[in-house]
């Protein structure tokens, strides 16, 4: 279980930080946060973000 959640917590920290060189703003909520695991501020970035999980989740789960 400890490795799951340390896996999780690096992943978010590593699409945050890939996120913020893209010039989305964003940030880690805390707590277990209905808003899920990262917060970022425009709507307009939605679509962009999904793209950049999308495309994490594809280079590392292959």
């Amino acid at each position: 279980m400890i490795n799951r959640l340390e896996a999780h917590r690096d992943f978010i920290t590593w699409v945050i930080k890939r996120l913020e060189a893209e010039g989305i703003a964003c940030e880690r909520t805390t707590g277990n946060s209905s808003s899920g695991d990262i917060l970022y501020y425009n709507a307009e970035d939605e679509l962009r973000v999904k793209e950049i999980v999308r495309q994490i989740n594809s280079e590392y789960n292959q």
